[in-house]
């Protein structure tokens, strides 16, 4: 488990005491996947939009970005399909967030998304924070067990700003 964190701790509540930084694979994954379902379970969270370019043909992603359209969050998606050999698995996770009311972009036509994003908005006391995931590494618990990556999670004001800003013209195909 990474070392910054501690299981059962809510990770709203301990990135507003700093950022997060979690070297793969030497500390979990688990970890980013507990960051989503924490966020798909808060009654507080309203937003929740993350790029998909190689999550693997398992889907816990997908299945938990389901669940919060279930529980009446937003959910956007920024699917690539240009994934090289994950296209079949990349089209059946948007389709399988299509069919709950996700919305789901394709990406900017001529342009390939390849970031690693995930964005949590949220409402507390009255007014809205962003939390946030970017990483070097896939979306993928496979193969995050085998490759060399950095995730980073942060409720910075500034970076989670410019992260909105990244995600608006993805999500407007514009």
């Amino acid at each position: 488990w990474p070392v910054q964190l501690t299981p059962g701790q809510s990770y709203f509540e301990r990135l507003k005491q700093g950022d997060v930084l979690i070297h793969q694979p030497y500390e979990s994954f688990d970890a980013v996947l507990a960051f989503l379902r924490e966020a798909v379970e808060d009654p507080d969270v309203l937003a929740i939009k993350q790029t998909i370019y190689r999550t693997g043909s398992k889907g816990e992603m997908t299945e938990l970005l389901r669940e919060a359209v279930r529980r009446g969050k937003e959910v956007t998606a920024v699917v690539e399909l240009k994934a090289r050999f994950d296209e079949e698995a990349n089209i059946n996770h948007a389709e399988r967030l299509e069919s709950v009311g996700a919305q789901v972009v394709y990406g900017i036509v001529g342009l390939k998304t390849h970031a690693k994003m995930l964005l949590v908005t949220r409402r507390e006391a009255g007014a809205i924070r962003r939390y946030a995931h970017v990483s070097t590494g896939n979306y993928n618990p496979g193969t995050a067990k085998l490759y060399t990556d950095l995730s980073y999670l942060t409720a910075d004001p500034q970076l989670t700003a410019d992260l909105d800003q990244v995600f608006l013209p993805l999500a407007s195909q514009n």
